[in-house]
């Protein structure tokens, strides 16, 4: 198993980040699509909002292989 995937806090995400635009690990356009990866959660840990990473990985980070993490197109 491998270990669970460390979000970036809400509160630090950029806009485009926040809108499921960009990779929440290196940044890049999601144009392409991506999948979801989990929820950020806000520094007080009121909100959350589900985030998105590269359909392939990035940064040396592998996309979990849990079928409940749809592919976003």
């Amino acid at each position: 198993m491998t270990a669970p995937l460390t979000l970036r806090v809400y509160d630090s995400l950029t806009y485009a980040q926040h809108q499921g635009w960009a990779c929440v690990f290196c940044s890049a356009s999601l144009a392409a699509g991506g999948r979801s990866v989990g929820r950020a959660v806000s520094a007080d840990g009121r909100d959350s909002i589900e985030v998105y990473a590269c359909k392939q990985g990035c940064g040396g980070v592998t996309p979990p292989q849990d079928p409940a993490h749809e592919e976003v197109r």
